[in-house]
């Protein structure tokens, strides 16, 4: 003998009603956190031009909330040197100071 149970209206009309909101959810809250976590390991100049990460190389105008360029870990040292690399690499850089 064969059950045919079926669920409660209130429990299938939740269901459908808002499988968009159940499903899409999880997936915009783990977008959120996944921006934030990347945006919290980017370093201060990783946003910065190439004229100003030269600037800063230099020692030349750079404000006191940012810590002196010798004064960074090997990391940040490394990931600084690797963007201006970036920077010298691309011909369309032309450094005014020079």
């Amino acid at each position: 003998m064969k059950k045919n149970k079926q669920a409660p209206a209130l429990s299938r009309w939740w269901r459908y009603k808002y499988s968009g909101l159940i499903t899409f959810a999880p997936i915009i809250i783990g977008a959120i956190i996944l921006a934030v976590v990347v945006n919290e390991e980017q370093e201060f100049y990783s946003a910065w031009s190439c004229d100003t990460l030269e600037d800063y190389l230099l020692d030349r105008n750079v404000p006191d909330e940012f810590p002196n360029h010798n004064d960074l870990t090997d990391e940040q040292h490394l990931k600084l040197h690797g963007i201006y690399q970036e920077c010298m690499d691309n011909t369309s850089f032309i450094s005014p100071h020079a």
